[in-house]
């Protein structure tokens, strides 16, 4: 507990750095199928991807002070997903990337961690744009970027055939 790097809190939520300790249940979230069927390719990720994944995010941590972090209840302690703004390698772009347990679903948890999450981000950085790329059936998440302030930007289809909307907020001038 000592070494936990606690980036906020929410009403209901912390938000911290990723650590090694956090593999297992980290690892768990990725391997649901449930979960990651609108993350990335849409497959489940294995442990040892979770664990380099966990690297990664400590780098991140390093040399811009934020990237993928763990979301816990406050009132249970619960690990119940992760919230960050990342950069992928094959993107020039930051986005918002969150998925949480399926026992926290319609909590409305994504929407306050990602509202939160944005604000983090745009005081630490020079970002002038945060995209979200959503899978064009994912209705869920559309309804949480837009609750948070994001804008429909454009809708691209990716080399698969997967139609993706990608949606964007932008620094407020008056911070």
């Amino acid at each position: 507990m000592s070494n936990e790097i606690l980036m906020f809190e929410t009403e209901r939520l912390r938000v911290r750095h990723f650590q090694p300790s956090d593999l297992d249940e980290f690892a768990a979230l990725c391997a649901d199928p449930l979960v990651m069927r609108f993350m990335g390719d849409g497959v489940t990720l294995p442990r040892s991807e979770v664990e380099r994944w966990i690297g990664i995010c400590q780098q991140k941590y390093a040399a811009r002070g934020y990237g993928t972090s763990a979301v816990f209840e406050k009132d249970s302690g619960m690990f119940v997903g992760y919230c960050g703004v990342i950069r992928a390698p094959e993107n020039d772009f930051d986005e918002l990337t969150y998925a949480f347990h399926i026992v926290a679903w319609g909590k409305g948890y994504a929407t306050e961690v990602g509202r939160a999450m944005i604000e983090y981000v745009f005081e630490r950085s020079t970002l002038e744009r945060i995209y979200a790329t959503i899978h064009a059936e994912n209705s869920a998440s559309i309804k949480v970027v837009e609750k948070i302030g994001f804008h429909f930007d454009r809708l691209e289809i990716e080399d698969d055939g997967t139609p993706v909307r990608f949606y964007s907020i932008e620094r407020s001038k008056g911070e």
